[in-house]
């Protein structure tokens, strides 16, 4: 009886805060982004939210501090509970990750439903290239001896223009924020160059995310 009436409470706590959601929601797509790095990726975009004043009942952020696959399967798993977002997306590097295909192929065979897609945001090899692109334009691969992280290389060029960048770091997307134009640009030319190269080594679709939440609110 206790455990029955435990589990209604819960229902009805649950059902009350998708009504106030609801409630709150300004009028354009509810989002959630899931972003493989527990830190740096979830402060980026936690950054441009309130930058581009989006509410927070329409942009939710979640850091799994995980791999690419997981980070597919939390995405999937909350859209199912809470079917309320028409945009979902996966925010996940290549670097050595050994799920990073398998979590591709999972978006390419996810069907949500309702009108709802899912999208791979992935960096090759890490977003910290898509931050390197704010300052300039390269389609140099990047490598590393088995063993290292190939993102550490990225992160030596990025330090070339951002010293004092450390992974986690908060007011990233400020100190940046006025190269962005230059940074999607440059993401277009890398995705174009990709078209023919036969790698995608580096490559970011961050820039099509943060293009398509900068104008979330012209809908």
């Amino acid at each position: 009886m206790g455990t029955d009436n435990l589990f209604h409470k819960r229902k009805e706590r649950k059902a009350e805060l998708l009504r106030r959601r609801r409630a709150t929601k300004a009028p354009y797509d509810v989002i959630l982004i899931v972003c493989e790095g527990a830190k740096t990726e979830p402060n980026y975009f936690a950054e441009l939210k309130k930058a581009f004043r989006l509410s927070n009942a329409n942009v939710r952020i979640c850091g799994r501090g995980s791999d690419p696959l997981n980070v597919v399967d939390f995405a999937i798993k909350t859209f199912r509970r809470e079917p309320e977002f028409d945009r979902v997306y996966c925010v996940f590097d290549r670097d050595r990750h050994t799920t990073y295909s398998a979590a591709l192929d999972k978006v390419k065979r996810t069907r949500l439903g309702k009108g709802s897609k899912i999208f791979a945001t992935p960096s090759v090899p890490c977003f910290e290239f898509w931050l390197l692109l704010h300052f300039t334009y390269t389609t140099r691969p990047f490598d590393a001896p088995a063993g290292d992280s190939i993102c550490s290389k990225v992160i030596e060029e990025l330090k070339k223009h951002l010293p004092a960048y450390q992974k986690g770091q908060q007011d990233i997307f400020y100190k940046i924020q006025d190269k962005l134009d230059n940074a999607i640009t440059n993401a277009r030319r890398v995705e174009q160059f990709h078209q023919t190269s036969g790698t995608d080594n580096p490559s970011t679709l961050v820039y099509s995310l943060v293009e398509y939440l900068r104008n979330l609110k012209k809908q």
